[in-house]
Order: C-alpha cells, then sequence, then structure tokens
C-alpha cells in the first residue's frame, strides 16, 4: 500500500486555467494572512495612540505588511475568482 497526497484541483471558468494546491500551501496562506491582520492590529493601536496626543508614538514605526500572498480562491492567470474546486487523491 503506497502513500496517498491529497491535493485540491481549481479550475477557472473564465479561462481554463488549471492548478493545483496541497495542504502545505493553505498552511502558509493562512499563517501569512495571521501575519497581516497582526500587523493591522499592532498599527491600528500606534494610530489610536497617536490620535490622543502621545508624541512618541509617532516614532514607532509602522509594521509592514505582506502584499504578496497568493489568494487560493483566485485564478493565477486571469484573477478571477469564478473557480471550481475538487479534491484529488494521488497514489504516490
Amino acid at each position: 500500500m503506497g502513500k496517498k497526497i491529497e491535493e485540491t484541483k481549481c479550475t477557472c471558468q473564465a479561462c481554463g486555467n488549471v492548478w493545483y494546491y496541497g495542504k502545505d500551501e493553505v498552511q502558509k496562506n493562512f499563517g501569512e494572512k495571521l501575519q497581516n491582520l497582526g500587523s493591522d492590529m499592532s498599527n491600528t493601536g500606534k494610530d489610536m495612540m497617536c490620535c490622543t496626543g502621545c508624541l512618541p508614538a509617532l516614532f514607532i514605526p509602522e509594521k509592514q505588511k505582506n502584499n504578496n500572498i497568493t489568494d487560493l480562491d483566485t485564478c493565477p492567470n486571469c484573477r478571477s475568482k469564478a473557480v471550481t474546486k475538487e479534491k484529488v487523491v494521488h497514489d504516490v
């Protein structure tokens, strides 16, 4: 009995592009989104301190967001969100 790999097969309904991703990409994508959320929360806290007149808060650097996060629900070819997904299992 061999090893099985489960992937998600995505097909774009607009351009016909087909691509696959696995659970590693899902976990990486989720982690990157959480990091961006943390950066947003930190920047909001800094902005709220500045609104109350806290001058030193102006010198706190902004947390940078990762703008290169792959949207797994969008076609990488034409950026359409008209995507169908299905689970595919490969025997290795």
